[in-house]
């Protein structure tokens, strides 16, 4: 023995911690979303959890990445559709409709999302994701709607920069 403290334990494979992990977090997310009655489970949730379990050891897995990622996203995509007006375009979610608004605020929020995420090392690919939703009208452009995506950010980047930081020290990456 080197006296490494995690030399002894057997390292779980990547082929099962990622999506055990993965899956776990989404639940966790998922079932508070259930008991608060509050949508905090979302589609760019999932490359998040993604980041933080297959690859901790990448900046985008950081948890700064993953809060600032995603807000300017958020905040990005309701100014374009500000913007463009397309707040009163119907929501391509709902209707699978696209409009020419809807398209201009979207170009323009992932301009602007990967522009803010560049500026403050902030780099998160799911947060283009969340862009779409806000721009697309998945996400209205609301105190609600903001408080209750970040909660959801919030709850997935606390609890998977828990298991990104355990298991990068089972890598001995950490």
């Amino acid at each position: 023995m080197t006296g490494k403290p995690d030399e002894h334990r057997a390292a779980i494979p990547d082929v099962v911690w990622a999506p055990l992990a993965a899956g776990a977090l989404l639940l966790v997310v998922g079932g508070i979303g259930l008991l608060a009655h509050q949508p905090l489970l979302f589609p760019s949730l999932g490359p998040t959890a993604f980041l933080q379990t297959e690859t901790p050891d990448q900046p985008s897995a950081r948890a700064y990445n993953s809060v600032v990622g995603h807000a300017m996203g958020l905040l990005a995509g309701f100014l374009a559709v500000w913007l463009f007006g397309a707040s009163s375009a119907p929501s391509v979610l709902a209707t699978h409709t696209l409009t020419s608004p809807r398209v201009w605020a979207s170009a323009l929020a992932i301009i602007l999302t990967v522009l803010v995420g560049l500026l403050l090392r902030a780099s998160h690919p799911p947060a283009a994701a969340t862009t779409l939703l806000a721009s697309l009208g998945g996400f209205p452009p609301t105190v609600r709607s903001a408080v209750t995506v970040m909660a959801g950010v919030l709850i997935v980047t606390a609890l998977g920069e828990l298991l990104r930081r355990w298991r990068l020290r089972q890598q001995g990456a950490g």
